[in-house]
């Protein structure tokens, strides 16, 4: 197994935010920014050239490794079934996570980088980007965020009392327009980001202590809910089982525990569906 260092990865992707995505922050020109699925799926040329670069540097350090970045798959020029499949390195990339808040002048993005060996991530990384934190995580080696090895923070509160992160956005209509009043009841501050770089940010800061999602695209989510687990918390999709890179639909909860990831397994989930194979979230339509 090569050795990959991770004080070098982090370095090199503080090197191309700092030469490819923050001048362009607050810079960038009509023409630089493009829709991709819809009016708020954005690409930047921050985007792509950013993953070209990291695309080049990933490839360096583990020659003969294969990279899955969101702009190449987005263009069809890589297949994600290769995170299913390729039993190599795979680097899996997302160039700027919150695109939709870099072009608009929020400062919630960052960077994520992944590397899968046999199905399984064995090391991530996320940059706050405009916050120049950054998370790194080696599995079986703990967390460290800023330099400082993290632990997922403990629920002492009831949910009524904590925050966390919903992107409700995705969640299935159905399921949308019936939860408003059971978040507005049993839950306290839920809100979303739209950037999952800064959400697990916060989890890892114990600024908030849970995160549902409906859409788990590999580069959105592989980095961020193994850190969560390395650093001790409960990670698992909406029908109990393991997340592997090659999923894409099944949704994910991250909670503190086991006991947690049941009570918003039974408040958000359970009520609302007869069977996950009618959720569709749950599978691909």
């Amino acid at each position: 197994m090569p050795h990959v260092d991770p004080e070098k990865v982090a370095d090199f992707i503080r090197e191309v935010a700092a030469s490819k995505i923050t001048p362009r922050f607050r810079q960038l020109a009509d023409h630089e920014v493009n829709t991709k699925t819809g009016p708020t799926d954005l690409v930047t040329i921050a985007d792509e050239e950013a993953e070209i670069d990291l695309t080049r540097i990933c490839k360096d350090v583990i020659p003969g490794s294969h990279v899955v970045g969101e702009e190449a798959v987005s263009k069809g020029e890589m297949d994600l079934g290769v995170l299913g499949k390729e039993e190599g390195y795979i680097w899996v990339i997302d160039p700027v996570d919150g695109t939709h808040n870099f072009a608009t002048g929020d400062e919630k993005f960052g960077s994520i980088l992944a590397l899968v060996h046999k199905g399984q991530v064995i090391q991530g990384w996320i940059l706050d980007i405009p916050g120049d934190r950054m998370a790194i995580a080696e599995r079986g080696s703990g967390v460290e965020l800023a330099g400082k090895r993290v632990s997922y923070p403990k629920m002492d509160e009831p949910l009524k009392d904590t925050r966390g992160f919903i992107s409700r956005m995705f969640l299935p209509k159905q399921m949308r327009d019936d939860l408003k009043d059971i978040l507005d009841d049993e839950f306290g501050n839920v809100e979303t980001y739209v950037c999952c770089a800064h959400e697990y940010m916060d989890i890892l800061n114990g600024d908030a202590f849970f995160s549902l999602y409906s859409r788990i695209r590999p580069w959105d989510h592989l980095a961020g809910a193994m850190m969560l687990e390395e650093a001790g918390g409960y990670v698992r999709k909406w029908d109990r089982s393991l997340y592997h890179p090659g999923d894409e639909w099944g949704g994910l909860i991250s909670a503190p525990s086991e006991e947690v990831y049941d009570k918003i397994h039974e408040l958000l989930l359970k009520k609302f569906m007869k069977s996950y194979d009618n959720v569709p979230a749950y599978k691909k339509a």
